[in-house]
């Protein structure tokens, strides 16, 4: 499977995981058993998936853990809108095959 195809895959699975908690999960454990693609235009593209799915964990296990203090709903909601413009970001990079630039930047 060629790079672009799994980062296709990779982005798929972030997008369903949206709704769903297991297709995030899937996509990152894809994305960290395909690892980079080095010297290539996907390699910023798995970068800035494998930083989605760690701070997208981050945010949603944080969240849960504030159930007591009343502050997981929005956290949650924060949560999700980041990891739905992440994923906006990468569909749009991958359609337009161009790097993305500064993968390790927070947005």
């Amino acid at each position: 499977m060629t790079p672009g195809r799994r980062i296709l895959w990779t982005n798929l699975l972030f997008g369903a995981g949206l709704a769903l908690i297991l297709p995030w999960l899937a996509a990152g454990l894809l994305a960290h058993r395909w690892g980079p693609a080095r010297g290539t235009l996907w390699s910023t593209h798995h970068a800035y998936a494998v930083r989605t799915f760690w701070i997208g964990l981050v945010g949603a296990v944080g969240a849960l853990a504030a159930h007591t203090t009343g502050a997981m709903e929005p956290l949650l909601a924060l949560t999700w809108l980041w990891c739905a413009a992440r994923v906006t970001r990468g569909f749009l990079a991958w359609e337009r095959e161009e790097w993305i630039a500064d993968p390790g930047r927070f947005l």
